[in-house]
């Protein structure tokens, strides 16, 4: 079973056979649910916006900022929807 340790700043990282299996990159999201009497969390991805928005229109208009922000309450949208917020 991968471990890591927790940092004095709160860091840790994730061991390479977690990101594989869960098919980690940078940028993309973790979302935590935890159950504090059980002391167990529930990590949940959420694939970075860019990467699957990435080639999907051909509008020169259509900058990063805006597919960001739509992107972003896209997102929050999601994690709230799966962790019951």
């Amino acid at each position: 079973m991968p471990v890591s340790r927790v940092s004095r700043k709160g860091l840790t990282t994730i061991p390479s056979k977690v990101r594989k299996a869960l098919n980690l990159e940078e940028g993309d999201l973790l979302v935590w649910e935890v159950d504090p009497k059980r002391r167990t969390a529930i990590i949940r991805v959420l694939k970075t916006p860019f990467k699957q928005l990435k080639g999907k229109y051909r509008d020169t208009e259509l900058v990063y900022e805006k597919v960001e922000e739509s992107a972003d309450k896209e997102i929050l949208g999601e994690a709230g929807a799966r962790t019951g917020a």
